[in-house]
């Protein structure tokens, strides 16, 4: 593959010039997982940051009791641990392939004395670090100030993809996932997603939820 160019549209570097990317090339590597894989682990020494080719992972903390919290759920195009090689020596969190999972890794040492070598390159990443920033704020709010049926339909609205003529859905992950990755227990999602069903909003088929009446899912937003 052309990393530079997949790098390219990679939102940390999009701004940078082909003979930025090239040079950031240099310091990167291709990294295979299999389903259940841990590309990192909480407390681990933090040697480089990752992006995501294809097939996904979860970022979680386990609790002191051992009950595993989701952060993120992040697939192709998504950056993996690149805070952690800025301000801390180690991995906040777990990492896990949910499936197999093709990755770049980016050397922290190698990227690091890159930017201190091209401070044009560093000022551009910034900016774009400040638009991601924008973005978790969003992303807080929604988790603080929306009830669950509201983060349920954001999620299922911002997420799903149209196919012939219907709304789709496709479960990347398991419903215990997916109701951690919105803040709840699996339990509460059922309920939610029982009641959307009882409306007629959408149905569920094995991995799939097919929305039917997506204007009327839109007023739980």
């Amino acid at each position: 593959m052309d990393i530079a160019q997949f790098l390219s549209k990679i939102f940390l570097f999009e701004t940078c010039s082909v003979q930025e990317l090239r040079l950031i090339e240099a310091s990167t590597s291709l990294k295979n997982l299999v389903k259940g894989d841990l590309l990192f682990s909480d407390g681990q020494k933090a040697t480089a940051f990752f992006i995501i080719v294809s097939g996904s992972l979860k970022i979680y903390k386990l609790s002191e009791e051992g009950n595993e919290h989701i952060i993120h759920v992040q697939k192709s195009g998504e950056l993996v641990a690149e805070a952690a090689i800025f301000d801390k020596e180690t991995y906040p969190a777990f990492g896990q392939a949910l499936e197999p999972t093709a990755l770049i890794r980016i050397s922290k040492e190698n990227f690091i004395s890159l930017l201190c070598r091209n401070p044009g390159m560093t000022m551009k990443i910034l900016a774009a670090y400040s638009r991601r920033m924008r973005f978790l704020v969003e992303r807080l709010e929604e988790l603080s100030l929306h009830d669950i049926k509201s983060r349920v339909a954001t999620y299922l609205l911002k997420n799903c993809q149209l196919k012939t003529d219907r709304y789709i859905f496709q479960f990347d992950f398991s419903k215990k996932d997916f109701a951690a990755l919105l803040g709840t227990i699996p339990e509460t999602l059922s309920r939610t997603l029982g009641l959307f069903k009882k409306q007629k909003i959408l149905i569920e088929k094995g991995d799939r939820i097919i929305i039917q009446d997506i204007e009327k899912l839109k007023s739980f937003v």
